[in-house]
């Protein structure tokens, strides 16, 4: 009975990790001045006009995690019957991401995002609880 109430709480802990994590992510790519694309990823962006491209879409992507940071925080708070579905979202983003670093458009070096393969499996996990938690309530 103990390892169902510890089960319970894994999605609420890795979503909310989740979503301090795309805020600091955003964060980062949105403020900082190469959006971390040379200071944390050690990308080689060129420059001029390409420069600011990538940039642009770095910035672009922390405005995207920003939001998704913030509608992640707000299912943890106020719509808690939802956190299934949310983390079910957040995995195909997170599958999505690692299938383009992996395997449809690799990068020649390797770049912090690479470390999403683990968030992925993690979610995965969290998911299937969420889901097995959300149907344990269904039945009494």
């Amino acid at each position: 009975m103990r390892s169902n109430n510890i089960l319970i709480n894994v999605p609420i802990v890795v979503l909310s990790l989740h979503a301090i994590l795309n805020l600091f992510r955003g964060s980062a790519h949105f403020f900082l001045s190469d959006g971390g694309s040379i200071l944390i990823a050690g990308l080689d962006i060129g420059s001029g006009v390409q420069k600011q491209i990538i940039i642009t879409i770095f910035a672009s992507l922390g405005a995207g995690q920003i939001g998704g940071g913030a509608l992640q925080f707000y299912v943890l708070f106020y719509a808690k019957k939802m956190i299934a579905i949310m983390l079910t979202f957040t995995t195909i983003l997170a599958g999505m991401g690692v299938f383009i670093l992996y395997i449809f458009k690799p990068l020649p070096i390797i770049v912090p995002g690479h470390n999403n393969i683990y968030i992925f499996v993690i979610l995965i996990i969290a998911s299937i609880i969420a889901f097995r938690n959300q149907s344990m309530r269904d039945y009494p």
